[in-house]
């Protein structure tokens, strides 16, 4: 019984702790032309790895996008673990082989020798969650109420992530609105001022005009 308390409170606190991780949030990070981006991610032996992106402006064609995930395999060889080409948004998920090893994300916006000339700004999140030991494996319905909390963590972090992108392109479409604004607004004082200009130039012009009549 006592164990049985302790396994408990072992599965309370692994829980709560991965509640608490769903605070975390994705990273965005802005890719010029044939630029290409990559992170190292350290890794343990069969530990679990999940993770998403999004183009943060889908008015851009996603097709230069391409976004990779690379590991080791158990000879040491490096594979791609996950490979997306010309897709504004994914998830991954896969389970490290039986050796750890240095997990590399990589995201690219075309390449030098051929690309759009057009920027993008990509969110992006990736975690790892070490799968259970065979000591958790014997203990039967808590490590399958863990997987079941484990799952429902995942899914909060992904939309988390998701309401992360949705603000930050809510912010970069404000920050358009705001700057089109402004140069609307300066281009109508323009405007005004070329108009009042004009109206002073003819009242003046006709007056000028009927007093060399009148002279005459």
């Amino acid at each position: 019984r006592r164990q049985t308390v302790v396994d408990a409170m072992r599965l309370f606190s692994r829980g709560l702790g991965l509640l608490l991780a769903a605070r975390a949030r994705g990273l965005v990070i802005q890719l010029e032309a044939g630029e290409r981006e990559c992170f190292m991610l350290e890794v343990e032996a069969k530990a679990a790895v999940a993770g998403n992106f999004e183009l943060i402006k889908p008015n851009k064609a996603a097709k230069p996008l391409t976004v990779t995930v690379t590991g080791e395999t158990e000879e040491g060889r490096k594979k791609n673990m996950y490979e997306s080409r010309g897709s504004p948004e994914g998830t991954f998920a896969f389970e490290v082989p039986n050796r750890a090893g240095i997990l590399d994300l990589c995201l690219a916006n075309g390449n030098k020798e051929k690309s759009d000339a057009l920027s993008r700004s990509v969110g992006f999140a990736i975690r790892v969650t070490s799968t259970h030991t065979e000591m958790d494996e014997k203990k039967g319905s808590l490590t399958e109420l863990l997987d079941f909390v484990e799952q429902l963590n995942e899914g909060l972090l992904t939309l988390t992530d998701h309401q992360g992108y949705m603000r930050q392109r809510e912010a970069t479409h404000r920050k358009t609105i705001q700057n089109t604004k402004t140069r609307v607004y300066y281009w109508t004082c323009a405007e005004c001022l070329v108009l009042l200009a004009l109206a002073v130039w003819q009242i003046l012009y006709i007056r000028n005009f009927f007093e060399t009549k009148r002279s005459i």
